[in-house]
């Protein structure tokens, strides 16, 4: 039996997170919140003893993992895996300008491949490959830091943890609005154990959420 626990960080907040604007694979700079953000993950997690860092190739992420890591000797990768949701000819534009049509692929079927973007296929497919990938470069019992995205964790709660993704969605809406799909900063604690994954910790939720959303395991 193999085991790796994996800690997963959303990037801090960042300008277009400010401004409304849709950020996929596009970027743009943490803000003085985001850079805070990053600290305070930094400061839950600096008793965990990482055995290495893997994070988006998105700007953002990579700024929030480097300040997690601080003075740490721990290695990091980027993989292209882990980059957000891609939104195709959607990528930058202003969400209050598109907002039916934006609401209707986030809430709805989230396929933005006739634009130019993803499908959650394609989603799923590049995230559990980069996932197979770390773990089979992992020892057992090692701890895993996790940089990415808000979206695509949103995602694998349907497709890595067999979860109701929508039900996720109706919990966490129950919060601050700013904290969907996930806060930035620490997100969640889970583990892979052989070719099974579970969702042991949500940060921000108490028990009883993660208690109810267990409850539509398929």
């Amino acid at each position: 039996m193999k085991k790796v626990t994996f800690y997963y960080v959303r990037h801090g907040r960042t300008l277009f997170n400010e401004v409304g604007k849709m950020q996929g694979w596009s970027d743009s700079p943490l803000t003085e919140e985001g850079i805070a953000n990053a600290y305070e993950a930094r400061q839950l997690l600096e008793k965990i003893n990482f055995n290495h860092i893997y994070t988006s190739t998105s700007e953002r992420c990579a700024d929030t993992a480097h300040i997690i890591r601080g003075d740490r000797d721990i290695p990091i990768s980027y993989e292209k895996g882990l980059k957000e949701v891609n939104f195709g000819r959607f990528e930058g534009v202003t969400m209050a300008n598109h907002q039916e049509e934006v609401d209707r692929r986030r809430f709805g079927d989230f396929d933005w491949s006739d634009v130019g973007g993803e499908n959650v296929e394609m989603l799923s497919k590049r995230v559990l490959e980069t996932y197979d990938r770390i773990f089979a470069q992992s020892d057992n019992d090692d701890n895993i830091l996790i940089v990415s995205h808000g979206s695509v964790f949103m995602h694998m709660i349907s497709f890595m943890f067999g979860l109701d993704r929508k039900y996720y969605l109706k919990l966490a809406s129950q919060g601050e609005k700013k904290d969907m799909p996930a806060p930035n900063g620490y997100v969640a604690k889970f583990s892979r154990i052989d070719d099974e994954y579970h969702l042991d910790q949500l940060n921000k939720r108490d028990d009883s959420f993660l208690e109810k959303l267990y409850a539509t395991k398929r």
